[in-house]
C-alpha cells in the first residue's frame, strides 16, 4: 500500500467521522424555487441539489360527484270528473352528491380522508392527498454523493 493511498484512507475516514449520519434535517425556507435550511450557519440547499420522493410533491384525486336518476316516478290526480294516470316515463336525477359506504339512503354525506389525525383538504375539486411542500414544513433527507446532493424523504410531524 502506498503512502498516497493510506493517506487517501485517513482523509476518507476523517470525512466520515464529520458526518456521522446520512440524515439530515430541514426546514423549508421558500417553494419557489424549493429552499431548505439545515442550519442557521450554512447556506439554504436549494432545488438543483434537492431530489424529492413521491412523499414531498402533490398529489391528488379528483372529487367525483354523481347523481342518482329515479326512473320510475308515478303520479294521479283526483277531479271530481274522475282520475287521470298519466306517468312520468324518463329519468330524473336528483341533486349531486358525494356518498360515503353505507350511506344508509342519505346520500348527501361528505367523503372525508385523514392524514395524522387531521381531514385533508378539498381544494379546486380534487381531494389533496399529499400536498406540496410548504414554507415552515420541517423534512427529514438522506445526504448522498457526499454532500453534493440531499434527497428530501419526507415532512417531520411533531
Amino acid at each position: 500500500m502506498s503512502l498516497l493511498h493510506t493517506l487517501c484512507l485517513i482523509n476518507e475516514s476523517n470525512q466520515r467521522a464529520g458526518h456521522p449520519a446520512d440524515l439530515a434535517f430541514g426546514t423549508v425556507t421558500k417553494t419557489a424555487p424549493l429552499e431548505i435550511a439545515q442550519n442557521n450557519q450554512a447556506a439554504p440547499l436549494r432545488s438543483p441539489v434537492l431530489i424529492l420522493t413521491e412523499a414531498v410533491v402533490e398529489k391528488k384525486i379528483p372529487v367525483l360527484q354523481h347523481r342518482h336518476h329515479i326512473n320510475t316516478l308515478g303520479h294521479s290526480h283526483s277531479c271530481p270528473d274522475g282520475g287521470t294516470s298519466t306517468n312520468l316515463t324518463d329519468s330524473y336525477p336528483t341533486l349531486y352528491s358525494l356518498a360515503s359506504e353505507g350511506a344508509d339512503g342519505d346520500q348527501s354525506q361528505n367523503v372525508v380522508c385523514y392524514e395524522h389525525g387531521n381531514p385533508l383538504p378539498i381544494r379546486d375539486g380534487y381531494i389533496v392527498l399529499n400536498r406540496a411542500l410548504e414554507v415552515g414544513d420541517n423534512v427529514i433527507m438522506l445526504r448522498v454523493q457526499n454532500g453534493q446532493r440531499f434527497i428530501v424523504l419526507s415532512r417531520v410531524f411533531e
